[in-house]
């Protein structure tokens, strides 16, 4: 994706087309998608128009029978369609009781004489078939692939719930003529058009590589882009920073069907997938492929996504699935009450500084599900997590949090989630039963100010500054409907509580001497087990 600098587009003007209603998928068992799979894919169907008999490309009622029953043998759930005229000659091969059908809202454009019947051609846009019950959420035209010139294709993009999560797909009817490795160094015509439409198409795929959600481009590029060396291909696998990019042509090595022309151009790429996604492309024949006889001439391909179920690490399989997991944590926190309930009490206002993550609430799900899509933390897939409240409680806490309230203690809690999703942490605790208000309890999350206040010598670790600021009275402590409230009084900090050792004042991994620290513990500091993540 190299030398865009010259090239402004704003996506966000794509003229919107509003969605259907969901429907019920009348036969889910002919669909992939029972199956926790996707199919996708792309048919130039030369000509399509409505009724069957106009065009350029005239059909009888046997051929669109033919038609029929070909598209059904293709068992897939959306389909790019190239040389669509309208939505009524779509229906006509993906009737309206199994399939959602899409078009451009290219206007129509003046008819030609057809090359080789003579007659007069109908429109070529392009269109989505895709099959009932899969939500579509959005579709978008993108009208700048046509260059302001009526004769050329918009592309259509569709944003779809997947069993691989949202996913959006770009359909593309590129400019024909263009059939060299190099672009840039033909004078022809449809070159000089072609080299228009290549930085728009390499733009759209840059703005996804950027929002790093998955996505799709099917059509007919009218381009050899199986060929590595393609400079269109060159520049949608290389980001505008020189790093690869996740694009994939995923039909790079299938041939393409018509017997005069093997070099395909008909290609479905995918980018931002998760690496346990397994891919499969083909090619699907017509029963007599004798040139005169094809029903297009071009062949459908298919993209098949099968999402592979891994195994767990044992770091979480072991938190998850062990029974010494539970027994470590409550008999810690039968330990943690034991203490609390012989030492003796300050006078004054006293709390216990805890943390969240793995010592409050749970997140091996979150993990887990890291492990069985082969996916990495990332900071937006974890902050969705915390938006869904989904996390459980670390067995045992809810009766040492009882305790400190029942005793007349308060609760700090420190946590290095961003300060932003205070709310849902608040909201998953309460849901869970924990007996937290804005009178026993300060939840404090991080901002950049914790990092910036480390200086090594009074402020070591990004929790350092907080736990001060418990002590002094001058925590910014969550309250309801995401307000802040800084009534929290000066504390006593009697215990702290963690699941990595930088949960304790003044503590850093590589430098602790672990020993000393137990030495000067006396019992008031707690370490839970966390073998899935940590500081080290």
């Amino acid at each position: 994706m190299k030398h865009l600098t010259a090239i402004a587009l704003l996506f966000g003007a794509y003229s919107a087309i509003a969605k259907p209603a969901p429907e019920t998928m009348p036969n889910a068992a002919s669909s992939s998608m029972g199956n926790k799979e996707l199919t996708i894919s792309s048919w130039n169907i030369e000509h399509l128009a409505y009724p069957i008999s106009d065009g350029c490309r005239p059909r009888s009622e046997s051929e669109l029978n033919e038609m029929k029953a070909y598209a059904q043998s293709l068992n897939t759930d959306v389909v790019g369609l190239q040389e669509v005229a309208s939505k009524e000659a779509i229906e006509q091969i993906f009737p309206k009781e199994n399939w959602q059908v899409f078009i451009s809202d290219r206007p129509d454009s003046e008819s030609y004489k057809c090359r080789e019947s003579g007659r007069m051609s109908s429109q070529q846009k392009v269109g989505f078939a895709v099959r009932k019950g899969i939500e579509v959420q959005q579709v978008k035209s993108l009208p700048e692939l046509a260059l302001d010139s009526r004769g050329l294709r918009y592309g259509l993009e569709l944003t779809i719930e997947s069993p691989h999560g949202l996913l959006s797909i770009l359909n593309v009817h590129m400019k024909s003529g263009c059939f060299v490795d190099d672009y840039s160094r033909s004078d022809s015509r449809s070159c000089q058009v072609f080299s228009k439409q290549a930085p728009i198409l390499d733009s759209w795929v840059e703005s996804k590589e950027k929002a790093g959600l998955p996505y799709v481009m099917v059509g007919d590029f009218n381009h050899r882009l199986s060929a590595p060396y393609n400079k269109l291909t060159g520049q949608l696998t290389v980001n505008t920073d020189n790093s690869a990019s996740t694009l994939e042509n995923t039909t790079a090595d299938l041939i393409g069907c018509h017997p005069y022309y093997p070099a395909p151009i008909d290609h479905i790429w995918v980018g931002n997938l998760s690496s346990n996604i397994a891919k499969k492309a083909s090619v699907a024949s017509y029963k007599n492929m004798d040139p005169k006889a094809m029903l297009s001439d071009h062949c459908a391909v298919s993209l098949k996504l099968t999402k592979e179920k891994r195994e767990l690490t044992n770091s979480v399989k072991w938190h998850t699935t062990s029974k010494e997991y539970a027994y470590l944590t409550s008999t810690i926190y039968q330990q943690a009450s034991k203490h609390l309930n012989v030492r003796d009490l300050p006078n004054g206002s006293w709390s216990v500084v805890m943390d969240i993550d793995e010592t409050v609430l749970d997140n091996s799900a979150y993990q887990a599900n890291l492990d069985r899509t082969g996916s990495n933390y990332t900071p937006l897939s974890w902050a969705n997590w915390v938006r869904s409240e989904k996390a459980t409680l670390v067995p045992g806490v809810k009766e040492f949090i009882d305790t400190v309230i029942a005793k007349g203690g308060k609760l700090a809690l420190i946590t290095n989630r961003d300060r932003k999703l205070d709310a849902h942490t608040w909201q998953n605790m309460r849901s869970l039963g924990l007996p937290v208000s804005a009178e026993n309890t300060c939840l404090i999350g991080r901002t950049a100010a914790d990092k910036k206040a480390i200086d090594h010598q009074h402020i070591k670790n990004d929790k350092d500054l907080r736990r001060q600021q418990i002590e002094q009275g001058t925590a910014s402590c969550y309250a309801s409907k995401g307000k802040r409230s800084s009534q929290f009084s000066n504390q006593t900090i009697l215990m702290q509580i963690g699941d990595n050792i930088e949960d304790f004042r003044g503590v850093v991994q590589h430098k602790v001497n672990v020993q000393d620290l137990i030495a000067k513990s006396k019992g008031d500091l707690i370490l839970l087990p966390n073998a899935m993540y940590g500081s080290w």
